[in-house]
């Protein structure tokens, strides 16, 4: 696993809870409640309370689920609270960054506040990774039982990976109530939309897998869900 990432990630969650910590003595400083900085700090300290908590059951509840059903061990304790990251919370940091900066310049340095603002994007990466590595993961698979002509792996392949199948193993895994996100309620109204952004957790998830356990792990995670 990349170094930079680790350490970056083990300092992240961290500094949430300092960053929570500050904006809720501001907010209690505040004796006016009609102020748009008293309703700015209110809605801050809702979003990142929200992320906080998911972080807490992801670690307590999530992670140790994952670990029983795929019968490993994660080494680092972040990632998958990294890879229930949405980009949409790129927003929450980027408005954090403009008031640190005024109220608060010598908390945080820009680039901290500016490297959160990514991770929706880094478990985007990782969903990458994790498409990557599903599709050599099933080419592996056929190609061990004799299945070698390219039409047949082609189309298996395209049915394991499609977004309605990720989709479902995503509702078995608890991955989509569990996405840290920026909204409090988010409706999703296309079942479309919903699918894609079930199969993206899925990928992100495949994607660790593959890291800590290379292509024979995510192959041992083909076979976990074939079995169901």
């Amino acid at each position: 696993m990349n170094l930079k990432l680790k350490s970056n990630l083990s300092r992240v969650f961290q500094e949430l809870s300092e960053i929570f910590n500050i904006l809720k003595e501001d907010f209690s400083n505040i004796s006016d409640k009609t102020t748009k900085k008293f309703k700015k700090l209110n809605r801050w300290l809702e979003i990142l309370n929200n992320f906080l908590l998911k972080h807490e059951n992801i670690q307590l509840n999530l992670k140790p689920s994952l670990e029983k059903k795929f019968s490993i061990t994660f080494k680092n304790l972040n990632l998958i609270t990294l890879a229930l990251f949405r980009p949409s919370t790129k927003n929450i940091f980027t408005e954090l960054s403009i008031y640190f900066q005024e109220e608060h310049p010598n908390f945080l340095n820009i680039e901290r506040l500016e490297y959160m603002s990514n991770l929706g994007d880094i478990a985007e990466g990782l969903a990458l990774l994790g498409d990557s590595a599903l599709g050599l993961a099933v080419t592996h698979s056929l190609w061990k039982k004799g299945i070698t002509d390219k039409g047949t792996i082609t189309t298996e392949k395209a049915q394991m990976v499609q977004n309605l199948n990720l989709a479902k193993y995503c509702d078995d895994l608890d991955l989509y109530h569990n996405r840290i996100h920026m909204e409090l309620n988010v409706n999703e109204t296309k079942l479309e939309t919903i699918n894609h952004v079930k199969a993206t957790l899925v990928e992100a998830i495949i994607g660790i897998i593959y890291l800590e356990k290379g292509v024979q792990g995510v192959v041992n995670y083909l076979k976990k869900i074939k079995e169901k």
